[in-house]
């Protein structure tokens, strides 16, 4: 045996001994500061020990996987936040992070499109029940713990999904995927995009249609540099009857240009489009897809075709749970946006991607949708920490004159986080 073979075969050995050695060492252990429960896990936790096991079920979290010959497994399992990278996750944490749960008494329906209004101060979050209500619940940031109202918008807007606050013109930007011809105002309404004033309440609808098809329900919208809103188009409002209207077109990720009126259809292929959000330099277009979860109609409605809880959700596995990536280039004079290069940068250690924000720094921010947990990656899919929460998280918002509070809501829950990732400030956040 040559030299260099003896010394590549006693490499390899090595190598060999050490991963074994890895598989038997503890996975996690506490790290970082102790405001909070915080677990580090150890090279991404790529490495257990032999007797693992995890039920396929979505509907499982990332928590319920059995490792039992590794008791620092529970550690992760009771932990606030689960670093993954060691120096970029407890930077974000900064030093003294907290959460609060409990902080919010909600009822257990979905919560959906938090939106904070800073001249205001307040937070405003789509509450998806009880059957028949028109309402959005506004938390006042001012007083600690937070007032809590419950208003509703001129004319009613019926069950937003997802909002934005613009500060070019001070509205809060709604996708709107409720559509019933008999609500208890006599009010008829389609799905789409409308917006409100947040100090008055007026409510004005923008686009309902595309060329008179329905729109299945608008779920999620950003607005890009230009002022153009564009936003996914999903089902969901009539499997779970908040809409008397089966989808007539394919689901998509649509563009709409306030300033023409026109609507574009940007992309067909994803299963479930769900949250959207474009990159710092406006260079990459994100898109979530849970296309894992699917829903029965639900077999009772109420009055006006008013949804009744529960809903029945099944869950396959093997179905898209990812965050997909597209290059945006604008071409003409109108800067007419072009995206290419689609490309999947992550897949969720649970449940499926729901509402997504970009912070200030550029990591993305995910909501688990029917798991009760936020995953904060990079802008490649890198993970580098999570949240874990008592309750289901569809989506988050940024709050405080530091944007460093975050507010996780979902069913039955709204929880609270202080910690060192700043939000965007969307006055001045792309930098094309």
């Amino acid at each position: 045996m040559s030299r260099f073979a003896a010394l590549l075969t006693a490499y390899i050995g090595l190598s060999t001994a050490a991963a074994i050695t890895n598989a038997s060492s503890p996975m996690a252990s506490v790290c970082g500061p102790k405001t909070a429960n915080i677990t580090c896990v150890h090279r991404y936790g790529s490495l257990l020990p032999p007797s693992f096991s995890r039920d396929p079920d979505p509907a499982v979290p990332y928590t319920g996987a059995k490792v039992p010959d590794d008791p620092s497994w529970g550690l992760v399992q009771n932990a606030d936040f689960v670093i993954y990278d060691q120096l970029r996750g407890l930077k974000l944490l900064g030093p003294a992070p907290k959460i609060y749960r409990g902080l919010i008494p909600v009822l257990n329906v979905i919560h959906e499109a938090p939106v904070f209004v800073p001249g205001l101060n307040k937070l405003f979050v789509q509450q998806d029940g009880p059957p028949g209500s028109m309402s959005i619940m506004t938390l006042d940031l001012n007083h600690d713990p937070p007032t809590v109202q419950n208003v509703v918008t001129d004319p009613p807007l019926y069950q937003p999904t997802g909002g934005v606050y613009n500060p070019k013109d001070g509205y809060i930007y709604y996708a709107v995927h409720g559509k019933n011809a008999t609500l208890p105002s006599k009010q008829q309404q389609h799905a789409g995009i409308a917006r409100v004033n947040p100090k008055t309440l007026k409510a004005e609808w923008l686009v309902n249609n595309y060329f008179g098809f329905n729109f299945a329900g608008p779920n999620d919208l950003v607005i890009d540099p230009v002022g153009d809103i564009w936003f996914t188009d999903t089902d969901y409002a009539y499997v779970i009857g908040v809409s008397d209207a089966p989808k007539q077109l394919q689901l998509a990720t649509y563009r709409y240009r306030p300033s023409t009126g026109q609507v574009q259809i940007m992309d067909t292929s994803l299963q479930y489009p769900n949250g959207i959000q474009f990159s710092k330099d406006c260079k990459t277009l994100f898109v979530t897809d849970s296309g894992l979860e699917s829903y029965n109609p639900v077999p009772t409605r109420g009055a006006g075709d008013f949804y009744n809880y529960p809903l029945y959700i099944q869950f396959n596995s093997t179905g898209p749970r990812n965050i997909f990536a597209w290059d945006v280039a604008r071409k003409g004079a109108d800067k007419h946006p072009v995206i290419t290069g689609k490309r999947v940068i992550f897949q969720a250690l649970e449940g499926a991607p729901d509402g997504l924000k970009i912070a200030a720094n550029g990591y993305l921010v995910i909501g688990g949708g029917l798991a009760p947990g936020v995953d904060i990656i990079d802008e490649f899919g890198n993970q580098i920490a999570r949240i874990q929460t008592s309750h289901p998280v569809e989506n988050i918002q940024w709050s405080g004159a530091d944007l460093k509070t975050l507010w996780l809501v979902g069913i039955g829950g709204i929880t609270k986080v202080e910690f060192d990732l700043a939000g965007p400030d969307l006055a001045n956040f792309f930098q094309c």
